[in-house]
């Protein structure tokens, strides 16, 4: 059986639905990988609520790490992925961004490894198309992605690209997503 990486992008109205994502992780077995638009001088505070907030492991960009072990890994700074040997690093990129993080620009570094994983790709609330580009990356390599509804989505920009680009397996509520990180 794969090892189940989930590679999660939100922008405007993310962080409040990211942490309530993740107080339904229970017994954390698989790797979440999250990008959340934010300016780049507020982030390490979110990050540091997140990693005060759970009783599992939290790590920030750059970091490097076995995939196959458990954890949340927030990115810092816009990053890509590469594979040295049985490890992985997530490295920060700061010179081709149009987002912080551009979570276009990690998903498709990632979809190099997508068939490695059991890869499941979020796409949350947010402004504008962000995403959808690397996701269907992720799509052609295997990976199965994941938009959330629009009436559960404070903004309906992200999913909604996501949606309409046909890239889609399943909508989700945010509650149906809180059921579906529980598994996780």
């Amino acid at each position: 059986m794969k090892h189940k990486v989930v590679l999660l992008g939100a922008s405007t109205g993310g962080p409040s639905q990211i942490k309530e994502l993740l107080k339904e992780v229970k017994n954390l077995s698989s790797t979440i990988i999250i990008n959340q638009h934010m300016k780049e001088e507020v982030l390490p505070f979110y990050i540091k609520d997140i990693q005060n907030s759970f009783n599992f492991q939290v790590h920030t960009t750059p970091h490097s790490f076995s995939m196959n072990t458990p954890g949340v890994i927030i990115c810092s700074q816009s990053s890509v992925i590469v594979k040295k040997g049985d490890t992985f690093s997530i490295q920060t990129q700061t010179d081709k961004q149009n987002y912080t993080p551009d979570i276009n620009q990690f998903f498709t570094s990632f979809s190099n490894y997508a068939a490695l994983f059991d890869t499941n790709v979020v796409i949350m609330t947010g402004i504008g198309r962000d995403g959808v580009l690397g996701a269907l990356a992720l799509k052609k390599n295997g990976a199965k992605i994941y938009a959330q509804d629009e009436k559960s989505s404070p903004v309906y920009g992200m999913p909604k690209a996501a949606y309409e680009s046909n890239i889609v397996d399943k909508v989700m509520s945010l509650e149906s997503l809180k059921t579906y990180f529980r598994s996780l």
